[in-house]
């Protein structure tokens, strides 16, 4: 994850003419009385000493870059979450947590002031530890010491560090995809090899109205499956600009060609340009631009993946032509509220939600043939069950298996389907049958990144974590603006391997990319008590009760699909420790 020194570089002033604001991000910065230390996400008053989440720090770091601005939520939006699919309620809750953290008042505030429909404001000064009796840098925040061992002690960590570069090692095997061959002696497949590498880039929303971005991402992801049907093409998705990655994200890297694009719907019509590159000189092979009646949205789809099948030369068979042409639903209208829908659902909290569920019945009522919707419709059961916002689980968990098995009934071809299927067995503990339908899913569509990290997931669940990790590394290559999913499912796969450094570097990714997420911030808790970081541990504890007041790890794991009762009892006893 970048440092918010990187991601929030010090901003001009405003005249145009003056020198950037002297605001060292990276080593420390005062903002009023209080000292900043964003390596470290902490703040410190004298004596007092606050600890922030990852966010927040990000937050205060950006309001400090352009302080005395009106820095709006979009703005905020844009440069702290970098795209990523949030709750409206994210940046209020993150505000909210750090005038608590700087004991601020919104009434009468000395740090950060609310300027009604158009933002916030920094009214504290900012600047470096030496000016206006701030701080030396001497006086930063430092980890203590960490005391010395015996030698033996050595010895020990030293053979710990090589059994865990074995166990590294075997779990970085890379996976094979369906249909492929791997190893010296295995059978020759041709076709792989043969393939051009398209990388498809997350679509932009053409105007600064960050209620389209559902259909920006809902439009790239369709866009990549149609790609992908194309017997000639081996399509990967790209990670949203200015996301970071680490050794566990993908690049588009080696492909031959990206297609980039945007799209902006105004009132009744949509406008929408793709363009075609090539990846090696930089040379623009394809632009098509439209301006039509937003009810043309399907026919527009279509000749976005003809235009772009035709300027990378495939010929097309007759079936890869119907499947392009399949839109799932007759209904636009349909359409646009099932890609609504999906947006809310990524963000997994209890209110977007429910949103995602009225949305996804509306879309039914305008098709009742859609599939899609009510594989939709089903996983916000599932979510009822899983998370124990209903009060009656097992009917919630049942109403998810019929919204599944009648999507299926309708389409059962469809890899999606074959998913929202393996999802609601997966939560039933039934994790033999979900397998079953992953693999349908992957033999329907061979580079389903969700099937995979869906079967890493699983593989965890019932005690054998070496086998998530090259699964789920496998759907990061495929699908890297994943969002926060992908790095909680590795993060508990390494935790119950007993890694917990690499199960907290991935926690920590998707705290910062989801921080409402009650299972992330269980699993963060256990990983930085096992390694003795119990100050943070804590800290982490104080977080999980913010979000469920009631919490406890026995009743939580009465929902949670894990099988493997030693595993359960791993987590139960450390958590104990934190009085969870």
């Amino acid at each position: 994850m970048s440092s918010p020194a990187q991601a929030f570089p010090p901003q001009p002033k405003g005249d145009g003419g003056g020198s950037p604001r002297l605001l060292s991000t990276e080593d420390g910065f005062r903002v009023g009385d209080w000292w900043v230390e964003p390596k470290g996400d902490r703040l410190r008053k004298g004596a007092r000493l606050v600890r922030v989440e990852p966010k927040a720090m990000d937050v205060l770091v950006y309001l400090a870059s352009r302080a005395g601005e009106v820095v709006s939520r979009e703005d905020l939006e844009q440069g702290v979450w970098r795209g990523a699919l949030v709750g409206y309620d994210a940046v209020t809750k993150t505000v909210i947590k750090l005038r608590q953290a700087l004991g601020d008042n919104p009434r009468d505030p000395h740090y950060i002031q609310t300027v009604p429909k158009r933002g916030y404001r920094l009214v504290a000064e900012v600047g470096p530890p030496d000016q206006g009796g701030g701080l030396k840098v001497a006086d930063r925040i430092a980890r203590p010491a960490r005391i010395r061992r015996p030698v033996f002690y050595g010895l020990a960590l030293g053979c710990a560090v090589l059994a865990s570069l074995l166990l590294y090692l075997w779990v970085s095997r890379p996976y094979t995809w369906p249909g492929e061959a791997s190893g010296p002696g295995a059978a020759t497949d041709a076709a792989p090899a043969t393939r051009t590498g398209v990388v498809v880039h997350p679509f932009e929303v053409l105007s600064r109205d960050p209620d389209q971005l559902y259909l920006a991402r809902g439009l790239t992801a369709d866009l990549i499956a149609d790609l992908s049907s194309f017997s000639g093409l081996r399509v990967t998705g790209a990670a949203t600009a200015g996301d970071s990655t680490d050794s566990e994200g993908a690049s588009p890297q080696g492909a031959r060609y990206e297609v980039w694009g945007g799209v902006q719907r105004v009132d009744d019509r949509i406008r929408a340009e793709v363009r075609l590159m090539d990846a090696p000189s930089g040379r623009q092979l394809l632009i098509e631009r439209y301006d039509r009646p937003f009810a043309d949205l399907f026919e527009i789809q279509d000749e976005i993946g003809t235009r772009l099948a035709t300027a990378l030369s495939l010929k097309l068979s007759q079936a890869e032509r119907l499947r392009v042409a399949h839109r799932y639903t007759p209904s636009v209208d349909a359409y646009d509220l099932f890609l609504q829908a999906q947006a809310e659902l990524l963000t997994r909290g209890r209110a977007e939600n429910e949103r995602a569920r009225g949305l996804y019945l509306r879309a039914i009522d305008r098709d009742p043939a859609f599939a899609r919707a009510y594989g939709g419709l089903a996983l916000t059961y599932a979510a009822d069950y899983r998370n124990q916002w209903s009060s009656d689980g097992k009917a919630a968990l049942a109403r998810a298996l019929a919204m599944a098995e009648t999507a299926a009934e309708i389409d059962p071809t469809l890899a999606e389907v074959q998913w929202a299927l393996g999802y609601v067995k997966a939560q039933q503990r039934r994790h033999r049958e979900a397998l079953a339908h992953l693999d349908q899913a992957l033999r329907l569509e061979p580079r389903f990144a969700d099937a995979l990290a869906l079967k890493g997931g699983i593989e965890t669940y019932t005690g054998k974590p070496e086998a998530t990790i090259p699964l789920v590394r496998g759907a990061m290559r495929l699908n890297p603006d994943s969002g926060y999913l992908y790095y909680m499912i590795l993060g508990r796969a390494y935790f119950f391997l007993g890694d917990y450094v690499q199960a907290e570097i991935n926690l920590r990714e998707a705290a910062a990319r989801n921080p409402e997420t009650l299972e992330v911030r269980v699993f963060l808790a256990a990983a930085l008590e096992r390694r003795g970081e119990r100050e943070a541990a804590a800290w982490e504890g104080q977080e999980i009760l913010a979000i469920h007041p009631n919490f406890s790890t026995q009743v939580w794991l009465e929902t949670h699909p894990m099988t493997d009762r030693g595993q359960q009892q791993r987590l139960v006893g450390t958590l104990a420790r934190l009085g969870l």
